[in-house]
């Protein structure tokens, strides 16, 4: 049985003295806790003095702290700091931010960014015990699935820098889940449980069809569930699974709806 832990995006806006009792209550076995700038439960310079007040409130509910989400990625100046913090708190995984490329830029100065950056977080990582991963997201994105992911970090000691496989965006960006776990190989890092399908829309001015995505419950997209998890067994992953829900399509956001949200999860 793998356990289970929180993406905690759908509750990061409610106090931590509530949302800890709440993610136990939900089943799961600890917690994936956003630590970024935008969107986070905590922000980098809010880390120092919360960070080990969550882990402290999480570890009185029987939960686990060994994963956060971030906005690293590599070219901060108080990288080291962030990372010390980050460990002194019990973390051991940390995923770092992605790379948007804005329409119309060559992205090919942005991957060789992208690459020195998390190249040389390498010692740091090693100085204080954690391993970071990049996240595979659907879209304008360097990282736009784990074939990208792998050209980022190419070279890189994969007990050090993988990849958090998230099976919801594989489908979107056209990338077989197995495909994708067997190119990955010793940098499977973590997993993500997300679901998506896309959503479409009529263009009221040109009459075409328009798609969007839309992230629903497990049971209602494009995400194998089953075969994903024998896959992940088949290849010996002993991980945990990070759920995620953010349940939203174009015509609703439930995800802004904590209670809506929590009861779907349940």
């Amino acid at each position: 049985m793998y356990p289970l832990i929180a993406f905690a995006k759908w509750c990061r806006d409610i106090p931590l003295h509530e949302m800890a009792p709440l993610i136990k209550k939900l089943g799961f076995d600890g917690v994936d806790l956003p630590v970024r700038p935008i969107a986070g439960a905590i922000t980098p310079q809010d880390a120092p003095q919360k960070l080990p007040e969550a882990a402290k409130l999480f570890a009185e509910q029987g939960l686990t702290l060994q994963n956060v989400v971030s906005g690293i990625t590599g070219s901060e100046d108080d990288l080291e700091q962030q990372l010390a913090t980050l460990a002194q708190a019990g973390v051991k995984t940390v995923r770092l931010g992605g790379w948007h490329v804005p329409e119309g830029q060559d992205p090919r100065p942005l991957l060789e960014q992208a690459r020195k950056g998390v190249s040389q977080m390498q010692p740091l990582l090693e100085k204080h015990g954690l391993s970071a991963a990049i996240q595979n997201h659907s879209g304008n994105y360097l990282e736009v699935n784990v074939s990208a992911c792998l050209r980022i970090i190419d070279g890189c000691d994969p007990k050090l820098v993988g990849v958090q496989c998230d099976f919801g965006h594989l489908p979107i960006a056209g990338e077989p889940f197995d495909l994708a776990i067997d190119l990955l190989g010793p940098y499977l890092n973590s997993a993500n449980l997300k679901c998506m399908r896309k959503a479409y829309t009529i263009n009221r001015e040109t009459g075409q069809l328009q798609y969007t995505n839309a992230v629903v419950p497990l049971w209602d997209g494009m995400t194998d569930v089953p075969a994903i998890l024998k896959k992940l067994k088949s290849v010996g992953y002993s991980g945990s699974l990070s759920i995620h829900a953010e349940y939203r399509s174009h015509f609703h956001r439930i995800e802004g709806d904590t209670n809506a949200t929590s009861e779907l999860i349940a």
